[in-house]
Formats: structure tokens, sequence, C-alpha cells
């Protein structure tokens, strides 16, 4: 994890990218620190592979300016920038055995024998790939092609390693272990890793930071857990994880939040955001921030029956119908000491945790 204290590693100062009519990205800035794992996040066509093509150097900028560790690299070829990339597609020489591969970029950089030998043969280690250095990269499976990219582009000890939905390709056990794998070496070489999914789940398990992109443009940037308990805006409430949007307006401010009613009366209290303007919007709750209780418990802010049960394995999801209209869902941990006692169709109440409902504008 990064700290304040760490040096600027990528500096984007108002980066905008035209094609044609099309605004790819309008006026983007941020700062990822040395050291850090860094995710850009968001929808197919958001803008986060082309930002990440312009800090490579595979794209031009149409405005705005770089730096990299200081130095201005807005007009820096790629070739000339401190920086590798890994790929969705790996793209290892299929002629080439595993250790040829890991060291190509180190022969291109003109390192003596003995450097390329040592370095192929730790980077070989460091991914756990060093009893493979003679096989051919068409003999290996694709979390083990994937593995050679990365010790591929962490050979010539770039700055800064960018990574381009690297995981897409893989199964989803495969795609959970190498996350953990991934999140290792970026700790162990100290590399600033600049990452790039849609994977909601993919970018809270493995970041120090997050930025949501959507429409070109960086909605909200901070740590899983600020993103995912105080969402900026409704598109980053609804992208990230599951959440309850129910239509609300607010009826009293006070200085922590504000009251909120709903469209048959109910008053709920709720967390109010700084940029939080207008009166009409959605009063937003996560699924396992409601407790099902009796239809007649006092701590009940909201009633309604229930419509259905989905098992999920670790947890069962619950709709239920609320007096709006609305169906809101709840989960319930499927632990031994947390069996719900009720059956479709019944009466119920829900308890929402404290300071958990948050009103958006819409």
């Amino acid at each position: 994890m990064h700290s304040v204290s760490n040096p600027i590693a990528i500096d984007l100062a108002n980066i905008s990218k035209q094609y044609g009519d099309v605004t790819a990205l309008n006026d983007v800035s941020a700062s990822i620190y040395d050291s850090e794992f860094f995710t850009l996040l968001g929808p197919s066509g958001c803008g986060k592979t082309t930002l990440l093509r312009i800090i490579a150097g595979f794209e031009t900028v149409s405005a705005g300016n770089i730096q990299l560790y200081g130095q201005e690299i807005r007009d820096l070829p790629a070739n000339k920038r401190p920086v590798n990339t890994v790929f969705q597609q790996y793209s290892l020489f299929p002629h080439m055995t595993v250790a040829e591969n890991v060291s190509f970029g180190l022969q291109m950089q003109g390192r003596d024998r003995a450097f390329i030998k040592d370095r192929t043969a730790q980077m070989l280690e460091l991914v756990q790939l060093g009893s493979y250095a003679d096989r051919k990269s068409t003999q290996l499976s694709g979390g083990q092609q994937q593995r050679v990219a990365l010790a591929r582009a962490l050979a010539p000890e770039p700055k800064v390693l960018l990574l381009d939905e690297p995981l897409s390709a893989l199964d989803l056990k495969l795609r959970q272990s190498m996350r953990m794998e991934l999140k290792q070496i970026q700790k162990h070489t100290g590399i600033t890793f600049v990452f790039v999914t849609h994977d909601q789940e993919e970018a809270l398990t493995m970041s120090d930071r997050i930025a949501v992109m959507s429409n070109g443009q960086i909605q909200q940037t901070g740590d899983a857990h600020s993103i995912y308990t105080d969402p900026c805006n409704l598109f980053v409430a609804d992208f990230i994880g599951e959440i309850n949007k129910l239509d609300a307006t607010i009826i009293e401010r006070f200085d922590n939040g504000g009251l909120c009613q709903l469209g048959d009366g109910v008053t709920v209290e709720c967390s109010l955001s700084e940029s939080t303007q207008q009166s009409e919007g959605q009063l937003c709750i996560r699924p396992e921030c409601l407790t099902i209780t009796s239809v007649d418990d006092k701590r009940s802010s909201l009633q309604g029956e229930i419509d259905q049960f989905v098992f999920l394995g670790t947890d069962t999801q619950v709709s239920v119908k609320i007096s709006t209209g609305a169906s809101v869902l709840v989960r319930v941990q499927n632990t031994s000491g947390s069996q719900l006692d009720a059956k479709t169709g019944d009466q119920v109440g829900l308890i929402i945790d404290p300071g958990s409902a948050r009103f958006l504008d819409s």
C-alpha cells in the first residue's frame, strides 16, 4: 500500500482524447503513487484502455500532460518510456522457449549474457516457472502463459507495469488464484502496477486504489472500502457490487445526513454526500445491510412480502416486495446459526444497518 509520502509515479493532468467526433477521454486527471497497485475500472467503452495506452505511448493525447516520476513524457515515443505492458493476448513467441521469451527484452537492451541468464532465472522463480525454462510456450496452459508474459514484462525492471485485462482469458478458478499471485508479485517487486479491468471483484480484491471510469471520465478514486461503502454517485453505487435503489425525496437535512421519504410515505434516515443538491433521488442500500425480522419489530424501517429465494452457496438472496411496489434484495449468510425461518409469501420487516442507507442524486 502506498502512503501519502510516496512520490507520484504517474501524474495525469487534464488528459483528453478525440477520435474524430468521438470523445474517448474528457479532461481526466489522476495521480498514481510509487509502488501502488492502481486499477482503472469501468465498463467496455469507458476509456480505461485508451488511458492505459496513452501512458504506454501507444496513443497520443489530444490535450493534457503526462509526467512519469517528474519527467514530462507526453511526446516521448513508447520505446523510450521506462514502462512495460502485459496485454490481454500474451503474444508469446511460439518458436522460443520460456526462458528465451523472458530474456528477449533484456537482449534488446543489449545486457550482457551472464546478467540475462541470472535475471531470467530470477524472474522464472518469481512466477513459479523455474522448471519450465526449456519448454516451448505452446506447451503451456493459459495460466502458465500468463505468468511467462508477466516475467517477460518484469525482466527489464520497468518503473511502471501496465496490465490490460491480463486475466480475462482465464477460467474463474485460475483468475481467482492469479489475482493473489499478481498482488504478491507487485508487493515483492515494489513496481508500480496500473491494472485495467471491467471486473469489479478483481478490482476490489487486488487494488490499493481504484479509479472508477464512465463515459471518458473518472467518476471516483479511492480505496476499495471507500468506493464500495461511500459511492459518490449512482453510477459508482450501481457498478460496484449490488445495491437496492428506491425513489426517495429529502424532506429534512441535518449535520450528518438527512431524512428521506419513500413513495408510500415511509421515512428513512440517510447519509448525504457533500455534493448532494437535489431533493429528488435514490435511497441506496446494499443487500447485506438489511436484516429480515418480524413484521411487528419496532426496529424495522421497511415492510413487505417475501417473493423469492435464490440460493448462492455462501448466502441466500431474498427478494422482498415492499409497500412502494419495489423489490428489495436482502443477503442472508448461510451459516449454521443463521437459518432464515421464513417462506415465500410471508410478511416481514426489514432492519437497515445504522449509517448504511445513502441518498444519491438522480
